[in-house]
């Protein structure tokens, strides 16, 4: 996550006290650290309560990174800091509560993250909680302006995952095939992993998958460029967008006259940050994604 713009990757961390402190990276360098103390909002430092759990994120789509924060008192809720700086300078004032069905979102012990779970190209909420479970809200809204109205535990085995108390989680494509995976802690020190299939929260990727229409990499890790490949039933055209790791939107492409069957589309990627890109494709109302990774 690249906090301030400056093409290295940066650190926020929250803390038992509640605050949220900023680590900027100032080279390539696993040590090239440099503490730059608590994140502030209108001048004062940010205090969510114990147990700050902080997410960064493009919210809005504006294209700058904005912060959402969980903590641990369910009288607490999510707080989300809108920024109204630019990308080299972060500026968060006033914050709001994420809300589901016009009520604030309220878990004990709340650890939030934001992926595209179900393959809409909309980002999602996940969480996980006091009570070792893992609860998915699906965004009904869109992807710049999301809206939530009601949730489901994530399952594992046909039962709701149940862990130790005090599940954290982390959102990846642990292997590669395209598809969200879990990767979960609890109280009692382990990490699990889960790999997920297409079925539950993925079932509208099943069925653009089925439809004809994907796409995939064509080489992955990619180097310079992405290079895709990406499969059309009828022929048409193809829009594309490439998110980074924090949801805002880094490059798009509108491929025009698609001959049926399978495309290669080059983006460019020369001026991109190393890391994982997700890349959401469209043509009328398909969609289809796929994870890249992009190294120096």
């Amino acid at each position: 996550m690249d906090w301030n713009g400056d093409g290295f990757l940066d650190i926020i961390v929250g803390d038992r006290n509640g605050f949220v402190s900023y680590f900027e990276r100032t080279g390539s360098g696993v040590d090239d650290l440099t503490a730059q103390g608590h994140i502030t909002a209108n001048g004062t430092a940010i205090d969510a309560g114990a147990n700050s759990a902080p997410v960064v994120v493009d919210w809005n789509n504006d294209g700058l990174l904005d912060l959402l924060i969980g903590n641990e008192a369910s009288t607490q809720g999510i707080r989300l800091y809108l920024n109204s700086g630019t990308v080299t300078n972060p500026v968060l004032t006033t914050w709001s509560y994420i809300q589901s069905s016009g009520s604030n979102i309220n878990r004990y012990r709340c650890c939030p993250q934001v992926y595209d779970m179900n393959g809409d190209g909309k980002k999602d909420l996940i969480m996980g909680e006091n009570d070792a479970q893992i609860y998915y809200y699906e965004n009904t809204g869109t992807d710049a302006a999301p809206v939530f109205s009601g949730y489901e535990a994530i399952q594992s085995n046909g039962s709701p995952l149940d862990l130790y108390y005090g599940t954290r989680l982390w959102v990846s494509d642990w292997n590669e095939d395209g598809i969200p995976d879990l990767l979960v802690s609890d109280f009692n020190g382990f990490v699990h992993v889960f790999m997920a299939n297409l079925t539950g929260t993925a079932d509208e990727t099943s069925a653009q998958v089925q439809s004809g229409f994907a796409v995939a990499p064509a080489v992955n890790p990619a180097m310079g460029s992405f290079s895709l490949n990406v499969q059309i039933p009828t022929g048409g055209n193809v829009e594309l967008r490439v998110y980074d790791s924090a949801g805002r939107l880094v490059a798009t492409k509108n491929a025009s006259g698609m001959s049926e069957g399978t495309n290669l589309i080059s983006i460019d990627a020369a001026s991109l940050a190393t890391g994982v890109y997700t890349v959401v494709a469209t043509t009328g109302s398909a969609i289809s994604t796929c994870r890249m990774v992009l190294t120096d």
